[in-house]
């Protein structure tokens, strides 16, 4: 009769206990049990979400400087395991693949423990929504936020991993979106957005897409749906858009200074898109209408870069005027239609050098000056998170702005002038 009495008791138990309890998260360890800290370097790598490039992964392995990996998934196991602890001639002292299905799971104390002693943590494919739905507000979120910006570890994300890892993210809680769709009506039903999920350095303002020369059920590649996220930024939140793109076997590392290389096969069409607005806002945004940006045909200014085995062409996501190897592009969007010129061989014909403008003094207390070699059509200060704060037009090529109303941090300054645009980090400082 005890014996029963147990069992009910246990059964009873079992009904009233959560189900995370009972059931245990997938862990999938390679290698050393004891992690180690070491001299590690931050940097970023977007990768296209086809079969991962081996040299974009062996760069962002070296960052690590022999020290742990995390691998987070939202479904599937140990795949990256042997492939990053063996396979690519690089040594860490471990490899940690951890699934994390609900929230619950995302703040696991086990999952903060193995993020903490991360120094790379890379975020594979499959469904972002999984990520965004699970990970947002969670403690997993924040220790990811801290390593990334204390820490300064290697993060790194392919597919739905890459889609995460830029200030706005597709969300695809509706499934994913065709170009057609979202250049006919920006407002689609499955344009989804999201802005300030992680916070990753040289992504502020700008949004990813992967697989981006995929031909999807309208026959068309992802290039239209990446230029109606970016109008949708710019209308729903009055943000200086801005994104980065990777064909699928290609991937983009970015080092600590914000030089973005493009890895890829030389042979094959490999490429890494870096979109910026260009010469003015959507003309038509709006729900139920076709996307009009058309700006004499210049609305987005884009550098196309080609990938190859040393990821020798670069791009400089400091400034967005300046590259090597790549070729500069125009993109407009007429009547829900997606077109491409060329803009000259380098930026020299579009847009303004560094020198060309002055942004004193910096860090700044009571006021700042900015100062262009063309007539400035708008300023704007935004905080970290995106929110502008100031906008002026001053239409001269000098203006002084009032900070006295800002508390002391770190700012983003975005200046443009006639067809060009600046972006500088300042800084606000009491007397």
């Amino acid at each position: 009769m005890d014996k029963w009495k147990h069992l009910v008791f246990f059964l009873l138990a079992c009904m009233f206990t959560p189900a995370f309890q009972l059931a245990a998260q997938d862990f999938y360890h390679t290698g050393s049990e004891e992690p180690v800290e070491t001299s590690h370097l931050p940097g970023l790598v977007l990768a296209g979400g086809a079969t991962d490039n081996a040299d974009a992964m062996r760069w962002m392995l070296e960052r690590a400087n022999g020290g742990d990996v995390v691998v987070l998934r939202a479904s599937g196991s140990d795949g990256y395991n042997n492939y990053f602890y063996t396979q690519l001639g690089v040594d860490v002292n471990s490899v940690t693949s951890i699934v994390i299905t609900s929230a619950s799971e995302a703040n696991n104390p086990a999952v903060i423990e193995a993020i903490n002693n991360a120094e790379v943590v890379f975020i594979a494919g499959g469904n972002q929504w999984n990520y965004v739905n699970d990970w947002r507000g969670t403690e997993l979120l924040e220790a990811l936020n801290t390593l990334i910006n204390d820490k300064k570890i290697t993060i790194g994300g392919t597919s739905a991993g890459m889609a995460v890892l830029g200030e706005v993210v597709f969300t695809a809680e509706n499934g994913t979106v065709w170009s057609s769709e979202a250049l006919g009506n920006p407002y689609h039903w499955r344009v989804t957005l999201e802005k300030g999920f992680l916070d990753v350095p040289y992504m502020q303002h700008t949004v990813t897409d992967s697989h981006y020369n995929r031909i999807q059920g309208d026959d068309m590649d992802r290039k239209g749906r990446h230029v109606a996220f970016m109008a949708r930024m710019i209308t729903d939140w009055d943000m200086p858009a801005k994104g980065i793109a990777a064909n699928e076997y290609t991937a983009i590392a970015v080092d600590e200074e914000g030089k973005a290389r493009v890895f890829g096969h030389p042979s094959y069409p490999d490429y890494g898109y870096f979109l910026q607005t260009h010469k003015g806002v959507p003309e038509l945004c709006e729900e139920g209408l076709p996307l009009n940006w058309y700006q004499d045909r210049q609305a987005l200014l884009v550098y196309k870069l080609k990938g190859d085995f040393e990821g020798s062409g670069w791009f400089d996501l400091n400034h967005w005027n300046e590259g090597e190897g790549g070729e500069w592009k125009y993109w407009y969007v007429e009547e829900g239609e997606l077109f491409e010129t060329d803009s000259g061989d380098d930026t020299s014909n579009t847009l303004l050098s560094e020198d060309d403008w002055i942004v004193y003094p910096n860090p700044a207390i009571l006021s700042v000056n900015v100062h262009a070699t063309e007539h400035l059509r708008e300023v704007a200060i935004f905080d970290t998170k995106g929110n502008r704060l100031v906008h002026v037009k001053p239409d001269s090529t000098h203006c002084r702005i009032d900070l006295g109303h800002l508390p002391d941090g770190i700012y983003v300054l975005q200046a443009r002038s006639d067809g060009n645009m600046f972006t500088t980090i300042l800084k606000r400082i009491r007397p």
